[in-house]
């Protein structure tokens, strides 16, 4: 089935446009107020590590659309952390949950050929449902992917206006013919999937717009106007389901939103004591919470629009 439409079918079914974010840092799971450590001690790091990742993935099975495991946590862990990553990435899809793989890779020929097969390849080792990808090498560092992506039934994530603070010193800079830069990565994406549009109408080429940007979100949302949008920085990084409103198309349709720490880490309370049912129920309780906050978001874009 096409990316998009798998995607959709989740989305429509739990009423979710909430994407989990994986985040584990190892600052914070193993450091020296770690409500972990205190909940199973004497156990090595990997027993840890995946308690945390299937806690999120407990929560995500109830309430979100997708997960989104970041790639440079799991590598600072070496073997051990990847060893997990292919763990949690067979736990999500084996339970029918979409694994979106943050690793914003980027390159040209065969390099770029080479990541795209590891992880959107029929025979990956982590195969996964989609990439988020890096274009500012230019358009050639975007055809490898697009093609597995497209043989494969998978997806990607194109990095168009990054939530970060410092995006705009590069994203923002103006042409001559005065387009910003990520406007010009917006139209070579909503080109780019024009070639593959699933029946929800939505391409498998998509693109990742920060909620931290509000009034770009509405710029980019019109210029690519069948691109899902993952929209990270909601929550943690200041982002609010006010600012995610224009990602949507009208309908309440066309956006992810990503949250990631301030679910995955919502066990890690003062005074909090290290149980594990009761740090689960944390996690679960924040995902019901970022999940209903999302869907006011996506429900307020389609009064609006039936307004208009």
């Amino acid at each position: 089935m096409h990316f998009a439409d798998r995607l959709h079918e989740r989305v429509t079914r739990l009423n979710s446009h909430l994407v989990i974010g994986v985040d584990p840092d190892p600052r914070r799971l193993f450091g020296h107020d770690s409500l972990l450590l205190k909940a199973f001690p004497r156990r090595d790091m990997s027993y840890i590590l995946e308690k945390f990742c299937f806690m999120a993935l407990e929560a995500a099975a109830e309430t979100a659309c997708a997960v989104k495991p970041q790639a440079a946590f799991f590598e600072s862990m070496g073997i051990p952390g990847l060893e997990v990553l292919k763990r949690l990435v067979d736990g999500a899809r084996s339970r029918g949950i979409p694994v979106i793989f943050d690793a914003k890779r980027g390159d040209i020929g065969n390099t770029a050929h080479a990541y795209a097969e590891a992880y959107l390849g029929p025979n990956a080792w982590l195969r996964v449902d989609a990439l988020t990808v890096n274009p500012y090498l230019g358009p050639d560092t975007l055809e490898p992917f697009i093609q597995a992506a497209n043989s494969s039934e998978t997806g990607l994530f194109v990095l168009v206006k990054t939530s970060n603070p410092g995006s705009g010193a590069f994203q923002d800079a103006l042409m001559s013919d005065g387009r910003t830069l990520y406007s010009k990565v917006a139209e070579a994406v909503d080109e780019a999937g024009a070639h593959n549009v699933g029946e929800c109408g939505y391409s498998n080429i998509g693109a990742v717009c920060g909620a931290t940007y509000p009034q770009e979100l509405g710029i980019l949302r019109k210029l690519m106007p069948r691109t899902v949008f993952l929209v990270p920085g909601y929550g943690a990084q200041g982002g609010t389901a006010g600012d995610v409103v224009e990602a949507f198309n009208p309908g309440g349709t066309g956006a992810i939103v990503s949250a990631s720490r301030s679910i995955i880490f919502a066990y890690q309370k003062k005074d909090a004591e290290p149980d594990p049912e009761v740090m689960s129920l944390a996690v679960l309780s924040a995902a019901k919470a970022a999940k209903e906050d999302i869907e006011k978001a996506a429900a307020l874009k389609s009064r609006l629009n039936t307004s208009t």
